[in-house]
């Protein structure tokens, strides 16, 4: 009980938290089209050939504290239409379709200290303040430029094809799934070969337990869905 009472309280409310996040992010996030959803806390927007949806993510450990992070999620018809084909009796949300999921720790912070970070503890004003300017500048010039490098699969086909690491670094299935149904989409790099990458990328993840086998699993239906 004496730890107990030991340990700070919260200063802030769940609702000046939100105010707050919302007030330092619908600038950056308004002057790039995305609408806010105040009920889901989101912000969505259809751009070009994609549709773009930031989740900011509230976690209540009240009262001693919260913890704020964020899920980006973008899609693409085509790329859904594929997945649904061969992941549809194994989906089991609806993110899971999407071409892209992004979470708060791919948007590493400028700090080596907290360089990943999964969601930010907000116990008083002071790490409010910081997380609030964090997220406006990770949304501003992170985040929408990311948006825009991926608003369509020929667009996305140039961001494999410069960075062929960097769907295996989110350690993501779905993603890793995307980056080889655009190389199929475009046929502008061998199929076959970016399959035997990325099996090769996913194995050296899993041995080192940064992904589960089952995402070896899902990449191969993937391959085999579509050859």
């Amino acid at each position: 009980m004496e730890s107990a009472k030991q340990q700070p309280l919260l200063e802030l409310w769940l609702q000046d938290i939100q105010s707050y996040i919302y007030r330092v992010t619908s600038g950056p996030m308004g002057a790039a089209r995305f609408q806010f959803n105040r009920i889901e806390f989101s912000y969505k927007r259809k751009n070009k050939k994609s549709q773009d949806e930031l989740s900011i993510i509230f976690l209540s450990q009240f009262p001693v504290k919260y913890r704020i992070g964020f899920q980006l999620e973008i899609w693409h018809p085509e790329i859904r239409r594929v997945k649904e084909f061969f992941m549809r009796e194994i989906v089991m949300k609806e993110s899971n379709l999407c071409s892209i999921l992004l979470y708060m720790k791919d948007f590493p912070s400028n700090d080596p200290e907290q360089e990943i970070v999964k969601d930010y503890t907000v116990c008083n004003q002071q790490d409010l303040f910081m997380v609030g300017d964090w997220l406006a500048q990770t949304l501003q010039y992170e985040l929408v430029p990311m948006c825009e490098q991926l608003n369509s699969v020929e667009a996305m086909e140039k961001l494999f094809e410069v960075n062929p690491d960097w769907s295996l670094n989110t350690h993501n299935g779905g993603n890793i799934c995307t980056d080889l149904i655009v190389a199929k989409l475009n046929r502008k790099r061998d199929f076959h070969r970016r399959y035997e990458e990325l099996i090769y990328g996913v194995q050296q993840k899993i041995e080192k337990q940064l992904m589960s086998p089952e995402s070896r699993e899902l990449l191969t239906l993937c391959y085999e869905s579509i050859s």
